[in-house]
């Protein structure tokens, strides 16, 4: 036998063994942002059921920073073997859009291993102190003061940001944009009232206004909230085609073993279509997503060109 195919039979005999040995240890879930943000919450769901199913622990590992950036790049340049893994959110397919040079190719760099669900909108919130009591009486105060309310978001392009952006655009008004480093941190202030205006993540802010902490003014999707379901969208008040919304997947490092990402997007195929994850994303305004990795690649090249599009629309200037 030629010496050159004996090596590579003797290769796809250690992969497929490898494989089939998959899970030998515990995973480690990279989770892109601080403890409490919506990616967060959504992850640890996910990483509780991905380790029921796969017989090892899997292992949350927040690393913030830079709107996903950090966290991406150190799954972006971890060992392609299935035990370092990404789940993150709409600022992935983002960031291209709104920063000039990024450690890692968000396609070229990343193995797509399953969309796991779609946010149906954000919440624009306010503090209580906040003089205003509608969607409407925001746009008349930012016309009045342009550039004089503050909004705070989880990091320059971060879809918490480009809301605010398309909503400036879209209402003909002018904010001044705060960014923090996740939504947990952006959040706490909105709560304490040094920032008065947020456009919220569900997952995050819809247990705050159900508890009277922050009060809601709009929903950024097309259709209402099911949390909030008296809540007038931000097209039905007025400013038509206004949409901002999300979703939320697993990644692992590029060259991973066919085998292994087919595993784990087997394994979370199975978590979204558990009654109970449907049950907890229902009640965080999630629509749970079952897709191959085929279907989740082309998804993220679609969301890269429609950001790209927004961020010029926007005139957000990369940084």
């Amino acid at each position: 036998m030629n010496s050159k195919i004996a090596a590579a039979l003797a290769l796809i005999l250690l992969a497929s063994t490898c494989a089939a040995a998959y899970p030998e240890r515990p995973i480690r879930l990279v989770v892109p942002v601080a403890p409490g943000g919506a990616v967060d919450v959504v992850g640890r769901i996910v990483g509780q059921k991905l380790a029921v199913l796969l017989g090892q622990n899997v292992v949350i590992d927040n690393r913030a920073g830079a709107n996903y950036i950090i966290g991406s790049e150190i799954v972006a340049r971890s060992a392609a073997d299935g035990y370092t893994l990404l789940f993150t959110a709409g600022a992935h397919t983002i960031n291209p859009a709104v920063y000039r040079k990024l450690p890692y190719d968000t396609l070229r760099d990343f193995a797509p291993v399953g969309h796991i669900a779609n946010s149906s909108g954000l919440v624009i919130v306010v503090h209580p102190s906040f003089p205003a009591r509608s969607l409407q009486e925001l746009i008349d105060m930012a016309r009045a003061a342009p550039g004089k309310i503050n909004y705070a978001s989880a990091g320059h392009g971060n879809l918490t940001h480009i809301a605010g952006e398309m909503f400036q655009v879209m209402a003909g008004v002018k904010l001044s944009h705060v960014p923090f480093k996740s939504a947990g941190p952006a959040v706490n202030d909105l709560l304490a009232g040094h920032v008065p205006l947020m456009f919220g993540p569900s997952p995050v802010v819809v247990p705050m206004v159900q508890a009277g902490r922050l009060r809601p003014l709009a929903f950024t999707g097309l259709k209402r909230s099911a949390q909030l379901p008296s809540l007038p969208t931000v097209d039905e008040i007025g400013i038509k085609g206004y949409e901002a919304t999300g979703w939320y997947g697993i990644h692992a490092p590029r060259g991973t073993p066919i085998a292994v990402v087919e595993q784990l997007n087997a394994a979370a195929r199975r978590i979204v279509e558990m009654p109970d994850t449907r049950e907890r994303f229902a009640a965080l305004n999630l629509e749970p997503v079952s897709s191959t990795p085929e279907e989740f690649a082309r998804f993220l090249r679609q969301d890269l060109r429609k950001y790209a599009e927004i961020a010029k629309k926007a005139g957000i200037q990369p940084q």
